[in-house]
């Protein structure tokens, strides 16, 4: 069984995406530690920064335990509809993403952002099952292999950024566990969010599935 980890980042890029549509089972880490300036809060759109306000000044905490301020749905709203109005499928995917962004719920950084990832994948048709394990016991390395182990995973998909912290051993340290390391060769078309994807594509998943 193919499984991916990722941070629930604020409406990411394709890349997470990719690793979504290539695994059976998605592995949401809540409970990551936040970082000021992570994804979690900010995304580019249109090359842009889109951030989520937050109540207080989070730091050394889980994803999870950070609160988001009220209002985020109709501020994500605002900032997709001035940037992306007359974009190429505008017409005819931006008010079902506005409508879908609307109706997502949560209070918490992990809902909040979970419950939109939730959204968009129905929208682009993944039907990738998404997971939130217990609090991982292990660090660095050791605490991708708990995840993948706790879910049954015999492969896991590391984005290529992976190679800078994982270190020269991690197939062999994956190997040890059973788990086959294999290297994400996607190819995005942006680092901005999926939400360019989605308005200036004509199919999406084309290009969430692009690879060298």
């Amino acid at each position: 069984m193919i499984v991916a980890i990722h941070q629930p980042d604020l409406l990411p890029y394709s890349g997470f995406w990719f690793k979504m549509a290539t695994s059976d089972v998605f592995v949401v880490a809540v409970h990551d530690q936040f970082q000021k300036h992570g994804y979690q809060r900010r995304v580019t759109m249109r090359e842009a920064w889109c951030s989520h306000r937050l109540v207080g000044k989070p730091s050394l905490v889980p994803i999870d335990d950070v609160e988001v301020a009220e209002g985020w749905q109709q501020h994500l709203c605002d900032v997709i509809r001035g940037r992306y109005t007359g974009a190429r499928h505008w017409r005819d995917r931006g008010g079902e993403l506005l409508e879908r962004i609307s109706a997502c719920t949560g209070t918490t950084l992990d809902e909040v952002n979970l419950s939109m990832i939730r959204a968009v994948r129905d929208l682009l048709g993944i039907g990738t099952e998404l997971v939130v394990t217990a609090p991982p016991r292990q660090a660095g390395i050791d605490r991708l292999i708990e995840q993948v182990a706790t879910v049954g995973g015999t492969e896991y998909v590391s984005g290529a950024g992976g190679a800078a912290y994982l270190g020269a051993d991690a197939d062999e340290r994956f190997a040890d566990h059973g788990i086959t390391l294999r290297w994400s060769a996607h190819v995005p078309a942006s680092p901005d969010s999926i939400v360019t994807v989605l308005m200036d594509h004509d199919d999406p998943m084309d290009v969430v599935r692009r690879t060298a």
